[in-house]
C-alpha cells in the first residue's frame, strides 16, 4: 500500500480526527509530497496539548 500517494496523508487527518495524535503523526511522516506534509503539519500543530 505504500504505493499510494494519499494513503499516508488521509490515515493521518482521519487519525487526528479521532484524537489519535501518536498514531497520526506516524503517517503523517509516511506521507512523502511536501504539499501533503506542509498541509498535515498544519492541522498536527493546531492540536490542543494533552
Amino acid at each position: 500500500m505504500d504505493r499510494h500517494h494519499i494513503l499516508h496523508a488521509v490515515r493521518a487527518d482521519l487519525l487526528r480526527r479521532l484524537d489519535r495524535t501518536a498514531e497520526a503523526a506516524a503517517a503523517h511522516a509516511r506521507t512523502a509530497n511536501p504539499a501533503e506534509q506542509a498541509f498535515l503539519q498544519g492541522r498536527m500543530d493546531n492540536l490542543p496539548e494533552s
